[in-house]
């Protein structure tokens, strides 16, 4: 399920510093909600992608490459 374009997610991983963009982002396309923005600012990455993964938004195999190969990946396959 694409969230963002492929343009969108560039801009991202062009940025040094994006989990607070990224997550305000997803905020903005109703993705999450004001309390899960806040809890994955407090609880990381790896809640987020399980977060996703439980919403449809990424499979098994994007959550794990995800995980593995960082923010990057993850934006790639929100784009798809």
């Amino acid at each position: 399920m694409a969230v963002m374009t492929r343009a969108q997610a560039k801009k991202f991983i062009e940025m040094d510093d994006k989990m607070l963009d990224v997550l305000n982002y997803l905020k903005d396309k109703s993705v999450l909600d004001a309390k899960l923005h806040r809890r994955f600012l407090l609880s990381g990455y790896n809640h987020l992608v399980g977060y996703l993964q439980d919403q449809k938004m990424l499979n098994a195999k994007e959550a794990k490459e995800a995980i593995k190969d960082g923010f990057n990946s993850l934006l790639i396959s929100l784009s798809k």
